[in-house]
């Protein structure tokens, strides 16, 4: 029989529904016009401060044509750099400022956060280490992908193997030692930080000594730790020659709106 021709399907496009705006949102809409959605992204990255998320979005408008595509780059805040004796060449290398890294940093977790919340996920109460949990985010549900959230676990079996893996990729070449590294004083993350640097040539031990650390990993400070064991499993001359050969840049982590952010 003849096969009917076929009408093309019309499609109707549905309007998404409006989304309820805060006091912040609000706020945020009668400086720049922008609507909730955009509102909601702003503040995300601003860490709820309303001043500092106008400050970015107008930024970003420069250059950009009102939709912030531009290629001009985001303004970073310009201090005065700090003497080479003020602090070490790796603190240059990895922080933009001679000072203790703020709370975002220093108080970030790399646990579920307990209190009731899901144990999928690594919280971040404050801006700053975005990069950082993206990747350890990245690799936790890579090896889970097959699971339901809800059987998602973020524990210390899974985070110390997610760490390994970050730390094997960073070896320069094989057969160099991974690094593990964090403050001889715990918590104290200033300039003039003592730092222990162990170092692990054969892979077993390393993935024994991290999973034996995996509590300071799970703490607070424990972002800052990785960052250090990365940092130095890769070398801190290889990584400033790096970040700077493709149109990187250093500091690692900039300085930016009040913020110390992923680069």
């Amino acid at each position: 029989p003849p096969v009917a021709e076929q009408q093309p399907q019309r499609h109707r496009r549905h309007r998404a529904a409006p989304v309820a705006m805060s006091d912040a949102a609000a706020t945020f809409a009668a400086f720049t016009g922008a609507p909730a959605d955009q509102a909601a992204i702003y503040l995300e990255m601003a860490g709820g401060d309303v001043e500092t998320a106008v400050a970015i979005f107008f930024s970003s408008q420069e250059g950009g044509g009102g939709g912030g595509g531009g290629d001009a780059p985001m303004p970073m805040d310009v201090a005065p750099p700090a003497a080479a004796a003020d602090v070490p060449d790796w603190w240059s290398v990895i922080w933009p400022a001679a000072e203790p890294p703020p709370d975002a940093w220093r108080l970030q977790r790399l646990d579920c956060g307990g209190d009731g919340g899901w144990k999928g996920g690594i919280p971040q109460p404050l801006n700053g280490p975005c990069g950082v949990l993206a990747v350890v985010h990245g690799l936790m549900l890579a090896e889970q992908h097959d699971r339901r959230p809800e059987d998602i676990k973020v524990d210390a079996e899974c985070l110390s193997r997610v760490i390994y893996g970050i730390l094997s990729r960073c070896l320069p070449e094989s057969g160099k030692p991974i690094r593990l590294v964090r403050p001889k004083v715990k918590g104290d993350y200033g300039p003039s930080v003592e730092l222990d640097i162990a170092e692990f040539p054969d892979p077993e031990a390393a993935q024994a000594e991290i999973r034996r650390r995996a509590e300071d990993f799970q703490g607070p400070g424990g972002a800052i730790d990785l960052v250090y064991s990365s940092v130095f499993t890769r070398g801190v001359d290889l990584v400033k020659t790096e970040a700077l050969s493709e149109g990187g840049e250093l500091p690692l982590v900039p300085k930016a709106f009040n913020c110390w952010l992923c680069s």
